[in-house]
């Protein structure tokens, strides 16, 4: 308990000389910390790194950051552990803070041997447009063949690029050290990203012909309804009412001719657009390549120590 006092007004302090963060989430960074502090003297690390993050996230102190890399190093997440404590003794070497300095970086080493590193080669390098992500981050290209440090435990890479399906594997990076390696072989050709104007998939294409076609025919048949009009109107000056004399009936003959016309080609154009439409909305989505597994076997180291 004494313990956990002295850290808890040890942040405070650090807290306190701060004025960036707001009140509100200053209170609760300290709060969070003392509460994950309870929780490792009652063995329940998983539980109190959430803690950690969440106070750090609320205010950003080396302290704090210290606590979180020991509370990941009791987890066996080694790699995080090992970059925070790095992270940390760089923060108090600019305030010359030797002591926790040293302190920091012993415990990075003793972290170190612990890290697991995953290997990501890709085979297809050259593709234009590749994108490599592990977890949802970018894996740049300077990493590719580079055995990158990772917490042990499983690990999702993604490689996509523009016309090409979508592959994706899950691999199981060992504990105490482990090295794995994923291959990214080349990527398949994918039929549904064809058109690079964005239609997507031939059903979509011709969905865009279909619609576009409909589209002409609503226009002619307007412009022959409207035609259709204009030549009954050109009736009246030789009918009275209904009764029409020889020419006012050819006339109107004519125009109703037009009108029927014009009600076929709208009715036609208005059936295109509907089934453009279909076709687009059932026109299928590029679909993903399989998902790959790779499944060492799973552990992790507890130490505990103080800052």
């Amino acid at each position: 308990m004494a313990r956990l006092c002295a850290i808890g007004a040890g942040l405070t302090a650090a807290i306190a000389g701060g004025s960036a963060a707001r009140a509100e989430d200053k209170a609760g960074a300290v709060a969070l910390f003392r509460e994950a502090g309870a929780l490792i003297d009652a063995g329940q690390p998983a539980r109190a790194c959430p803690r950690y993050e969440e106070s750090l996230r609320l205010y950003d102190s080396s302290n704090t950051r210290y606590f979180l890399a020991d509370c990941y190093e009791r987890i066996g997440k080694m790699a995080s552990a090992w970059a925070h404590f790095l992270e940390v003794a760089a923060r108090v070497r600019a305030t010359g803070d030797r002591a926790k300095e040293a302190k920091a970086r012993e415990r990075a080493a003793a972290v170190l041997p612990k890290v697991s590193r995953l290997t990501v080669v890709v085979e297809a390098a050259s593709t234009p447009g590749l994108e490599v992500k592990r977890d949802g981050t970018p894996v740049g290209a300077g990493q590719w063949g580079v055995p990158m440090p990772v917490d042990a435990g499983t690990h999702v890479v993604e490689a996509s690029a523009p016309g090409k399906r979508t592959w994706t594997a899950r691999v199981e990076v060992a504990p105490g050290g482990a090295t794995s390696t994923l291959v990214v072989g080349p990527l398949e050709d994918d039929p549904a990203s064809r058109d690079a104007g964005g239609a997507g998939t031939p059903r979509r294409t011709l969905a865009l012909v279909t619609g576009g076609a409909g589209i002409a025919a609503v226009g002619v048949g307007t412009a022959l309804a409207f035609a259709a009009k204009s030549t009954f109107d050109e009736s009246s000056a030789f009918c009275n009412g209904d009764r029409c004399d020889r020419r006012g009936m050819d006339i109107r003959d004519s125009a109703v001719a037009r009108a029927n016309v014009a009600t076929v080609v709208f009715g036609v154009g208005l059936a295109a657009i509907a089934g453009g439409g279909v076709l687009w909305l059932t026109a299928k989505s590029p679909t993903k390549g399989a998902s790959i597994g790779l499944a060492p076997t799973v552990g992790g180291a507890l130490v505990r120590g103080s800052f």
